[in-house]
């Protein structure tokens, strides 16, 4: 399985258990593998990557944990979603935390 560039291992966050808010979640679906972060509000200059928990995505994959399978309906129709990975949300403090998708 391809590393998508999370983080190197050395810095990696904990495993989390379930998708929350600020979690990292690495997807895999018809066209490969993806990884969001849920983040609780976007703004139109969010990078891509991330997506809101009020999104059809980010509403799916709240609670998942890794293994589920999730059918997602989006603007270009159904998705299967499998969650691969999910890891747990940085400090607050981390320049790796979610606060880069929120703005």
């Amino acid at each position: 399985m391809a590393d998508l560039g999370l983080l190197p291992t050395a810095e990696r966050a904990p495993r989390s258990k379930s998708v929350v808010p600020g979690s990292r979640v690495r997807v895999r679906d018809a066209e490969g593998e993806h990884e969001h972060t849920v983040i609780s509000r976007a703004t139109a200059d969010s990078p891509p990557g991330c997506v809101s928990v009020r999104s059809p995505v980010g509403m799916a994959l709240l609670g998942r944990r890794a293994g589920d399978q999730v059918q997602v309906q989006t603007p270009g129709g159904v998705r299967l979603l499998t969650v691969v990975d999910v890891v747990a949300a940085p400090d607050p403090s981390s320049p790796r935390s979610a606060r880069g998708c929120e703005g």
